[in-house]
C-alpha cells in the first residue's frame, strides 16, 4: 500500500508539471520546446529516485521481536519494573530503544490497572526454557543455521565392551477361549452319537497356535474340547449322560501361491472324550478313539477378508482328492460303524470341501460357521455347525448352537439294520454361561 501511494504521488507530480507547461504555453508565456523537455526530465528524475527507494525496501514486513512482551501472555518482567522506578535512561534517540521503552510503559499501566491478569513472572518463563538468554549474536538472512551449531559425534559413548544380541522375530501367536454354560438341548431321535432332549451343563475349551512368517508360510493349529453332561429321566442306570462330547484337532499348513490363494494340507482328527451308553443298559455305543475320524486333504486354500474392518473373515479349502480314515479301537464296537469283521478301520477317497467363517454381525453378536463335506461318490458326509454368540457382559454370554448333519456312510445304517434309514440329523443347543478369552 505504501509503494502504491508513492507511485501515485510521483505520477501526480509528472501530470502537474506537464499541465503547468501547457497552461504557460496557452497563456502566451515565453516558453519553447527546450523548457518542456527540461521539466519532463526533472519529473523522470523524481520517478527514478522513488523507484530506487522502493527497490531498497524489504519485500515483506519483518515482525518486530521487540514487541513480544506485549503480544505474549502477560508476565511480570524485571526490566519493566526497573524502568518504572526511574532507573533506566529513556532519552536515547535510537528508534528501536524507543519502541522498547514504549512497550515497557504499556506493561506498567497493565500492572497498575489490571494486576489480576498477570499470573506469571519472568523467572517462570525462564524456568520453562521459553526465553534463551545465551543467544547474543545477531543473525542475518545470509547466515546458515547449520553453521551455528557445533559439530557433534553420532557415535554412542560406551565405557565397556558392547555385546550384540540378535533376536529373531516371533511368528507364533497363541490364543484361546473357555466357557462354562448351562443349556437346553434338542436332539433328533437318530442322532448318530445318541442322546436325548434335556437340560445340560457344558464345558468348552478352544486352543489355537498359529504361525505366520508374514511372507508365504502359514501353519494353523486348533484344538477343540467340548464336554457336556445331561440329566436323564428315562435312563434308570445312570443320572448323568455325556451329551456334548467332542475332541477335535485341526491343522492347516499353507504356502502362498498368489494373492489370497495358498497351497495347503488339512489334517483333521476327531473323536470323543467320554463314553456313551445305551439307555437302561451298560452297553457302550461309543467312546474315546471309537470311533476316530481322520481326514487328510491336500487342497487349495482361499483366505476370506471382507468389509472395511474385516467383519467377515474365513477360509475355504477345496481338495479334489482327500483321504478319510474311519478307525474304531474297540473290536466290539466295529459293527456299530459299518466296519468289516476282523478289521478296525475303513479308508475311502474322494473330494472334500471345508469352509470356516466368522462374521461380526454387530458388537454384541458373532456368527461362527463350519461347513464340512466329504464324498467317495457312494456316500456323503455333510456337517454344518453354526454358533451364534451373544455378548451380555464382558464375561456373560449366550450361545445358540445349530448343527444339521447328513451321513449315509455307515453300511448298516443304509441297510436299515440299526435304524429306519433316515440320514438327516439335527442338534440344537441354547445356553447361557461364562466365557473367558485369552
Amino acid at each position: 500500500m505504501k509503494r502504491l501511494t508513492i507511485l501515485l504521488f510521483a505520477c501526480a507530480m509528472v501530470i502537474n508539471a506537464t499541465c503547468a507547461t501547457i497552461k504557460a504555453q496557452g497563456d502566451g508565456a515565453a516558453s519553447d520546446s527546450s523548457s518542456v523537455l527540461k521539466n519532463y526530465m526533472k519529473a523522470l528524475d523524481v520517478l527514478a529516485k522513488e523507484r530506487d527507494s522502493l527497490n531498497a525496501m524489504p519485500a515483506t514486513a519483518v515482525p518486530n521481536a521487540y514487541y513480544y512482551q506485549l503480544l505474549s501472555q502477560p508476565a511480570l518482567y524485571n526490566s519493566t519494573l526497573h524502568q518504572a522506578m526511574g532507573q533506566t535512561d529513556t532519552s536515547s534517540p535510537d528508534p528501536q530503544l524507543q519502541r522498547i521503552f514504549a512497550s515497557r510503559k504499556m506493561l506498567s499501566l497493565l500492572y497498575a490497572g489490571a494486576p489480576q491478569l498477570v499470573r506469571q513472572t519472568e523467572s517462570d518463563i525462564t524456568g520453562q526454557a521459553a526465553i534463551r538468554s545465551d543467544v547474543n549474536d545477531r543473525l542475518t538472512a545470509a547466515d546458515r543455521l547449520a553453521d551455528k551449531v557445533e559439530a557433534a559425534s553420532l557415535a554412542p559413548e560406551v565405557n565397556g565392551p558392547v555385546e550384540v544380541i540378535t533376536r529373531r522375530p516371533n511368528f507364533w501367536k497363541f490364543t484361546g477361549e473357555t466357557s462354562i454354560q448351562f443349556a437346553q438341548t434338542y436332539l433328533s431321535d437318530n442322532w448318530y452319537k445318541g442322546g436325548e432332549t434335556n437340560i445340560t451343563g457344558n464345558f468348552d475349551l478352544t486352543l489355537r497356535a498359529n504361525y505366520n512368517n508374514q511372507r508365504k508360510i502359514t501353519w494353523e493349529n486348533t484344538l477343540d474340547a467340548q464336554l457336556g453332561f445331561q440329566t436323564t429321566e428315562t435312563d434308570e442306570n445312570r443320572t448323568f449322560r455325556p451329551n456334548h462330547n467332542l475332541l477335535r484337532y485341526t491343522g492347516n499348513a499353507g504356502y502362498k501361491a498368489w494373492k489370497n490363494w495358498y497351497y495347503s494340507l488339512v489334517v483333521i482328527l476327531q473323536t470323543q472324550i467320554a463314553p456313551n451308553y445305551q439307555k437302561n443298559t451298560d452297553n457302550i455305543t461309543s467312546k474315546f478313539l471309537s470311533p476316530l475320524e481322520v481326514t487328510v486333504a491336500p487342497s487349495m486354500k482361499y483366505e476370506i477378508a471382507w468389509g472395511k474392518k474385516k467383519q467377515f473373515t474365513g477360509q475355504l479349502n477345496i481338495a479334489p482328492l482327500a483321504m478319510k480314515i474311519f478307525y474304531v479301537n474297540d473290536d466290539e464296537l466295529t459293527k456299530n460303524f459299518g466296519i468289516e469283521e476282523g478289521k478296525n478301520s475303513r479308508i475311502t477317497f474322494g473330494p472334500n470341501i471345508i469352509l470356516n467363517t466368522r462374521w461380526q454381525i454387530c458388537k454384541q453378536i458373532v456368527w461362527n460357521n463350519r461347513m464340512y463335506w466329504m464324498s467317495n461318490f457312494d456316500y456323503n458326509i455333510w456337517e454344518w455347525e453354526n454358533n451364534f454368540d451373544f455378548t451380555v457382559t464382558k464375561l456373560i454370554t449366550a450361545r445358540l448352537h445349530l448343527y444339521p448333519r447328513f451321513d449315509n456312510s455307515n453300511p448298516n445304517f443304509r441297510s436299515g439294520e440299526l435304524h429306519d434309514g433316515t440320514y438327516l440329523m439335527f442338534k440344537e443347543l441354547l445356553s447361557l454361561g461364562l466365557k473367558y478369552s485369552f
